[in-house]
């Protein structure tokens, strides 16, 4: 009911939290143009860059221009830090998340960005490699990859749950690699229980989540979308990782759980 919102209309994420806050053995990976490593209000280990080429990735996943902010506002989403009396707080603020960085953001800043459709396999096997259970990537790739699809499903075979955001096209045109096999694509609600005009939507969508008005962490100090630690943004790339982080919560209660039972339970 918030800000003139439909009254009930929401995650019920306290709920949840009377059952868990999450693991920290539960970890999700974020596919991004870096998140800030050590923002006061993520709740983080180390992250791993692989735009450098190196298969494995090398030691990083922070921003690495001015642009680069998208990725610690979707972070935040997912484990903003909970009882620190700062700021907002994430669906599973206990769980652990770990940047992937597989992009650039333009600069002069544009909303767009830069990579190589390799940089995001890497890291997707990487994930795989290191016992990673939940992923989350917020952004449209264009064109579909091959070899990022069969990276997803061989992701989604060994107990990984991929979730994407639906696009900003707000029409029947899901984005990729929302749109791929192995990956939940996500779409993105208003607070009075309707579709965001902005929202792509089509077959392949799975779920929405709030995806309006999204008050989240932003890069610290001077850098990020505003002068301030956090920030209040619109999009599909804010609604996924809500999504993502539900997924992380069951997985803290049943670690047992496949992916399959995961999306079934959701």
């Amino acid at each position: 009911g918030a800000s003139g919102g439909l009254v009930n209309f929401d995650m019920n994420t306290t709920n949840a939290w009377d059952i868990t806050q999450g693991s920290a053995g539960i970890r999700v990976l974020v596919f991004e143009t870096g998140l800030q490593q050590d923002h006061q209000a993520i709740c983080q280990v180390a992250g791993r860059d692989f735009t450098t080429g190196a298969v494995h990735g090398v030691a990083g996943g922070g921003p690495s221009n001015s642009c680069d902010n998208h990725g610690t506002a979707v972070a935040g989403c997912i484990s903003g830090s909970i009882n620190n009396s700062i700021g907002t707080v994430g669906v599973a603020p206990n769980c652990k998340v770990i940047s992937a960085k597989v992009g650039i953001a333009v600069s002069p800043c544009n909303g767009s960005w830069q990579g190589q459709t390799s940089w995001t396999v890497n890291a997707i096997n990487w994930g795989i490699a290191n016992g990673l259970r939940v992923t989350n990537n917020s952004n449209d790739y264009g064109a579909e990859s091959t070899a990022m699809t069969n990276a997803y499903v061989a992701a989604r075979n060994a107990g990984v749950v991929n979730f994407a955001s639906s696009g900003n096209s707000g029409n029947m045109t899901i984005g990729f690699p929302a749109r791929s096999t192995g990956v939940v694509a996500v779409g993105a609600s208003s607070r009075n229980g309707q579709r965001a005009s902005f929202s792509s939507y089509g077959s392949k969508l799975a779920f929405v989540a709030p995806g309006q008005t999204i008050y989240t962490t932003d890069r610290t100090g001077s850098s990020g979308y505003g002068a301030g630690d956090y920030t209040t943004i619109d999009g599909t790339s804010f609604s996924s990782p809500y999504a993502a982080g539900v997924a992380a919560l069951l997985l803290s209660v049943n670690p047992s759980l496949s992916a399959a039972q995961v999306e079934s339970i959701m």
